[in-house]
């Protein structure tokens, strides 16, 4: 097969992922086996743990995987049912020695299919992390039509759910139980993803009154792509917001790892003031363990909720990209370091294996229902801390990120080079290094602000900060988020992208 028939594109950043019609049995098979080859034979595992979300095209996948897999002498543990990426997680922290392939295309448009793989001990296998390269060597496997070879012993297939344990575990490390979110009324929408069962399961059991949306996992994606961001996929539950009486609504996208919250007006909370809520209660569970505690700002974290959060712990800024973040938490999970979140509604920690006993050590992971049941004991027990957030976030204007997809590859580089020299030019400051040295993999430009927010930065006087982005699982695509005190700043910074993007 020739190279441009090998749809090389689908190697990713941080997985594998592509239109389902881009795949044909012949791929299928050469894309699996070089899967297989690498866990075999480069990381030496026996065994793997599976799970698809509820996209149409992946059970098809995951089957094929059943099928060929236990010839190569796999042992595998999988769930048949659609489940979540955060509930997949967990089966795989119950088998800490075993790979781990997740069939999904996370927030993606229904007609994309992909894996996201992990290896021991709960590392994410991503395009240059890993034994040999990680996904670059997958690529280089399957441009070479390798697979393990055959046994005579047939690997063993083993069904098993964790869905009881990962519901006990979340409520225990999040402290609620039964009665103890009594009187809260919570709008959920699933966006027919993948996570309704355990989220709505779970929070019932504590004693919410649950209004569920697009509850049915279905990979269609009838309310438009599984993503909380693309406002035309919410409106639904923002007019449920607007006519009903809810506490607060929560939205997740089409696999179940990223969770909006979105308060009784219908606006959605930006995570960054979320985390800063949940912060005294991350922070208590590691006290005992680390003398001094961390966590990780997503770039675009509003700097107010930055500061707020610097009351708790060192704030330290961190490049996007989810399993980035889960390596950084794992490599300073020594230095006390404990927790992170994104913007996109991405919320990370490590998170205990046993959370009665800390000293058997953390996976840097993502746990949603675990950040769920936490976000809704904090509107049961101080809701006021949410109004003042609120207040907060609306004294600040926030242009949310969008994205632009470029024709070439050049055209995409150069806007960026001529949008940092223009603010430059203005007598702003661009930032693509953290404190450590660390790239950013992103210009941060900032007005009246320091690269460092603590508790002692004075936001008093007019500041604003842009983002500027590529993505590195789309090609020739760069995003762009603003956020500002002033609407005739954040406008005008808006437009003088808008006319270099457009020039």
């Amino acid at each position: 097969m020739a190279q441009d028939e090998l749809n090389l594109s689908m190697f990713k950043a941080y997985d594998i992922r592509t239109k389902e019609e881009k795949l044909n049995a012949g791929i299928i098979r050469r894309l699996l086996s070089s899967v297989a080859c690498y866990m075999k034979d480069t990381l030496g595992c026996s065994t793997i743990v599976m799970g698809h979300d509820a996209r149409l095209g992946v059970p098809g996948l995951m089957q094929e995987a059943l099928d060929m897999f236990p010839y190569f002498g796999l042992d595998l543990i999988v769930n048949p049912l659609q489940i979540s990426t955060p509930q997949f997680y967990f089966a795989c922290m119950q088998n800490p020695k075993a790979c781990g392939i997740m069939f999904t295309a996370s927030h993606n448009p229904g007609e994309y299919v992909g894996m996201k793989m992990i290896m021991p001990p709960m590392a994410p296998i991503t395009y240059g992390s890993g034994p040999e390269g990680g996904i670059a060597k997958i690529k280089e496997l399957y441009i070479g039509d390798k697979a393990p070879s055959f046994t005579a012993n047939l690997g063993k297939v083993t069904v098993k759910r964790y869905l009881d344990q990962y519901m006990d575990y979340s409520m225990e490390l999040a402290k609620t139980g039964i009665h103890s979110l009594d009187g809260l009324d919570i709008l959920c929408d699933f966006l027919s993803g993948a996570a309704g069962t355990e989220i709505t399961e779970a929070l019932t059991y504590c004693g919410a009154n649950v209004k569920t949306l697009h509850l049915v996992p279905n990979g269609r994606f009838p309310a438009g792509d599984p993503n909380p961001i693309i406002l035309s996929s919410i409106e639904d539950a923002q007019n449920h917001m607007k006519d009903g009486d809810y506490d607060f609504g929560l939205l997740f996208d089409g696999d179940g790892d990223r969770m909006d919250v979105m308060a009784s007006n219908s606006l959605q909370l930006a995570p960054s003031f979320n985390f800063s809520i949940l912060m005294p209660q991350i922070t208590a569970l590691y006290r005992t363990t680390y003398p001094h505690i961390s966590t990780y700002a997503d770039v675009k974290a509003n700097p107010i909720a930055q500061r707020i959060q610097a009351h708790y712990a060192s704030v330290k800024l961190i490049r996007n990209g989810h399993s980035f973040i889960k390596e950084a938490l794992m490599d300073e999970q020594k230095t006390g370091t404990v927790a992170a979140c994104e913007e996109s509604g991405h919320y990370y920690m490590n998170f205990p294996y046993d959370p009665k006993d800390f000293s058997k050590g953390f996976a840097a992971t993502e746990n949603t229902l675990f950040y769920t049941l936490l976000t809704a004991r904090m509107h049961k027990e101080r809701p006021q801390d949410y109004k003042k957030a609120l207040d907060m976030q609306e004294k600040t204007i926030r242009e949310r990120e969008w994205t632009v997809h470029f024709d070439d590859t050049q055209r995409m580089q150069d806007v960026m080079k001529k949008i940092d020299e223009t603010f430059k030019a203005q007598g702003l400051t661009c930032f693509d290094k953290s404190l450590d040295g660390k790239s950013l993999d992103a210009s941060l430009i900032r007005y009246n602000l320091p690269l460092e927010i603590t508790k002692d930065t004075n936001l008093e006087t007019d500041w604003y900060q842009i983002v500027q982005r590529q993505s590195r699982s789309e090609d020739n695509v760069v995003r762009w988020e603003i956020t500002g005190s002033d609407w005739r700043t954040v406008s005008k910074a808006k437009e003088t992208i808008d006319s270099i993007v457009n020039g």
